[in-house]
C-alpha cells in the first residue's frame, strides 16, 4: 500500500528538510507535493487522494488548526500530525479535537519523523484491510440476497407454492443473521422485497388491487417484538397468497394453451426458442400461437421473450462486478451487440448505463 504525503509548512528550509528526509524513506512512502500554507494545501488535498499530511499550526492565509478542521470534515481518513514548536502546547492541544494523529518537536528529527510515519502506515494498512474485508462480506451478501429474493420472486411468477416457501425460508433467514436478530432492523429488509414484488405484479390487472388490500393487512400485523418464528409465519402466508393470487389471474386472462407456454418461457428463457419449437411444445400451429400472442397479450412472440430475458437480464446486472458480457449469455444472447440493442429498446440506456445507475441507487 502506497502512503501519499503532503507536507505543509511555511518555511522553505523546514519543508525542504522534512520532503528530503520522506524522499530518502522511500516505498511505501510517497512525496505527494508541499504547500507553504492551508490554501495550497487544500488545492492538493483536492487534486490528490492523501493519506498523511505533516503540518505547521502557524501559517499565512490559513493556518494549521483551520486546514486541520477542514482535513477533518472533508477527508475524515487522512491522518494528520502537527509540526510544532516546543512553546506552541495550547495549539497542540487545540488541534487534537479535531482527530491529529500525532505531532513532531521542531527541529524535525529524521529518526522520529520515520518512527511517526511507520506507526501510521500501519494504521493505515490495518484499516484498510478492516474495510476491504467488510465490503467483500457485504458484496457477497448482496448478491446471495439478490440470488434469494430472485429465486423466490420467479417461484412466485411460476406459482410454484412449495418452491416460494424454501425460497423465502432461506432468504429471511439469511437476513435475520446479517442484521444480528434485531427484528427492527429485518422489517424493513422485508417491506424493501416486497416493494419490488408489487413491480413485478404489475402485468396483472387485478392482481394489484388484491395485492395492495392484502399488503396493507400484512404490513399492519408485522411487529418487531414477535419472534422470528411468528414474522416467518406471516410472511410465509402473505408469500402464498401472492402465488395463488398470480395463478388465478393467469388462468382467467388468458387460454390455457397460452398459459402453458408463458410458464414454459418462464423457466427456459435463457435457450434458444423459436416460434416453431414453442408451437409444437403447446400442441398448435405457430400462426394460431402467433395470433394468441397478439390478441391476448398486445406483444409478438419474439418481444414477449425479450421482455422476459430483459427483466432478468436487471436482475442480474444489480449483482455486483458482473459483466454485461456474461448478462447476455445467462439470458440467451449469443450475440452481445445483439443484447446491447434488445437492452436499450426495452429500458431506454444500454445496460452498462443502467448498471451504473443501479450501482449509484444501492
Amino acid at each position: 500500500m502506497k502512503i501519499n504525503i503532503i507536507v505543509v509548512e511555511d518555511e522553505a528550509r523546514v519543508r525542504d528538510s522534512i520532503s528530503s528526509y520522506i524522499m530518502e524513506l522511500g516505498s511505501p512512502f510517497h512525496l505527494v507535493g508541499c504547500a507553504s500554507d492551508g490554501v495550497e494545501a487544500i488545492k492538493l488535498l483536492e487534486k490528490n487522494l492523501t493519506n498523511i499530511v505533516l503540518t505547521d499550526i502557524e501559517m499565512p492565509k490559513m493556518d494549521g488548526l483551520h486546514l486541520i478542521k477542514q482535513i477533518s470534515e472533508r477527508w475524515p481518513e487522512t491522518k494528520t500530525v502537527i509540526l510544532s514548536g516546543y512553546d506552541r502546547f495550547e495549539y497542540v492541544r487545540q488541534a487534537m479535537k479535531f482527530g491529529v494523529k500525532d505531532y513532531l518537536l521542531k527541529p524535525i528529527q529524521k529518526e522520529e519523523l520515520k518512527g511517526v510515519l511507520v506507526n501510521l502506515s500501519s494504521h493505515l494498512r490495518d484499516h484498510s484491510k478492516k474495510h476491504l474485508s467488510i465490503m467483500t462480506n457485504l458484496e457477497k451478501w448482496d448478491m446471495a440476497l439478490i440470488r434469494l429474493e430472485t429465486k423466490l420472486f420467479d417461484a412466485i411468477d411460476k406459482g410454484n407454492t412449495e418452491e416460494a416457501k424454501i425460497a423465502l425460508h432461506m432468504m429471511l433467514h439469511e437476513i435475520n443473521h446479517k442484521v444480528d436478530h434485531d427484528h427492527l432492523r429485518l422489517l424493513p429488509f422485508i417491506v424493501d422485497s416486497f416493494i419490488s414484488l408489487r413491480k413485478r405484479l404489475t402485468s396483472f390487472e387485478t392482481v394489484p388491487d388484491y395485492f395492495d388490500q392484502e399488503w396493507k393487512k400484512f404490513l399492519a400485523t408485522l411487529d418487531p417484538q414477535d419472534s422470528f418464528e411468528i414474522i416467518e409465519h406471516k410472511v410465509c402466508e402473505f408469500v402464498i397468497f401472492c402465488t395463488t393470487k398470480v395463478m388465478e389471474c393467469r388462468k382467467q386472462s388468458c387460454p390455457s394453451v397460452l398459459f402453458a407456454c408463458q410458464q414454459f418461457l418462464q423457466e427456459n428463457y435463457m435457450k434458444e426458442i423459436s416460434l416453431q419449437e414453442l408451437a409444437a411444445i403447446g400442441g398448435v400451429a405457430p400462426s394460431y400461437l402467433s395470433r394468441l400472442f397478439t390478441k391476448e397479450l398486445g406483444i409478438n412472440y419474439t418481444d414477449y421473450l425479450n421482455q422476459i430475458r430483459m427483466e432478468k437480464a436487471k436482475e442480474l446486472l444489480a449483482i455486483p462486478h458482473i459483466k454485461v458480457l456474461e448478462v447476455a449469455s445467462k439470458v440467451g444472447f449469443n450475440n452481445p451487440h445483439y443484447f446491447t440493442r434488445v437492452f436499450k429498446k426495452f429500458t431506454g440506456m444500454t445496460a452498462q448505463e443502467y448498471q451504473l445507475e443501479r450501482v449509484g441507487l444501492s
